[in-house]
């Protein structure tokens, strides 16, 4: 039996969608969201399934008036024969559940989220069983971990990094440059993996295997940024609760993102060194931050 699910995003939020893998093709799902909730989960739109996407204006009970809407239209065109369900935990929606039953649509319901085995989904995604898992995994990293708009600093990140990355891979400088300039090109794009994807196939004959080098850079790098937001958070907590007077709080983000950038413990020295003239200032910021600097090789 085809299934419509009609979920209320603002509602339920990706929690109520964290089953959509479970779906099959016979399922159709339609997510109705506002500009107050746009942070869906972009992975769910490389799941090979019927998966639309619905903004409406942010007014007062305008989701559920367009949801409702949406459902009587297919209820018009799909008829008794199909299953209909509403995502949400608004028991609102009960009200028109009944009223279609009445009208003699048996099958259909509400409920707070997609029906599933959450816990064993949740093990799949640590586990992947099989190759095409594997890679809807690696897509939903990339996918979040990109999930912003990157600066110009960021883009210039990026881009070196993605040549690092090629270059160990044995890309030549002209073909690196030019895998590169898609990269960068479309890394503030909503569905940056296809844009990517789809430039790469009108570049190179073996796209393919193009492609699946750029996602493995890709994935390294949001790990990494993931890894440097973490530090960055713990550095800016530290320095607000050790580093109070207004010599240290002018110089805040320069001192933040020396030891949040450097690899060793010397360059957080010679950081110190280019802002500060007065060694003994250097000396008790250094000596003051050492629990940051566990981790970094030197002395």
């Amino acid at each position: 039996m085809e299934t419509f699910y009609l979920i209320d995003f603002e509602n339920v939020h990706n929690d109520g969608i964290a089953n959509i893998e479970s779906l099959t093709k016979s399922d159709h799902v339609h997510i109705f969201s506002t500009q107050n909730a746009l942070n869906i989960r972009r992975d769910i739109f490389w799941l090979n399934g019927d998966i639309k996407s619905h903004l409406v204006p942010v007014r007062k009970q305008s989701l559920d008036m367009h949801l409702v809407s949406y459902l009587g239209h297919l209820l018009g065109i799909h008829g008794k024969e199909c299953a209909y369900v509403i995502v949400s935990k608004d028991k609102d929606y009960d009200n028109i559940v009944n009223f279609w039953k009445e009208e003699g649509y048996a099958n259909i319901v509400r409920k707070p989220a997609i029906p599933g085995k959450a816990a064993a989904q949740q093990k799949s995604a640590q586990k992947p069983t099989t190759q095409a898992e594997a890679a809807q995994n690696v897509n939903g990293k990339i996918s979040a971990g990109m999930a912003y708009n990157f600066s110009g600093a960021e883009r210039s990140e990026l881009n070196i990094f993605m040549q690092h990355g090629l270059g160990a891979m044995g890309y030549s400088g002209k073909d690196a440059n030019k895998i590169c300039k898609y990269v960068v090109a479309h890394c503030n794009d909503a569905f940056v993996l296809r844009e990517i994807h789809n430039d790469l196939r009108s570049e190179f004959n073996n796209y393919v295997e193009v492609y699946e080098d750029v996602k493995t850079i890709l994935e390294k790098f949001v790990a990494s940024k993931g890894k440097n937001a973490k530090k960055e958070a713990q550095v800016r907590s530290f320095f607000g609760q050790h580093f109070k007077k207004k010599i240290y709080v002018d110089r805040k983000e320069e001192i933040i993102e020396i030891i949040v950038n450097a690899q060793t413990r010397q360059q957080v020295n010679n950081g110190l060194l280019k802002l500060y003239s007065d060694g003994a200032i250097v000396k008790h910021i250094y000596q003051t931050v050492q629990p940051l600097l566990k981790e970094l090789p030197g002395k």
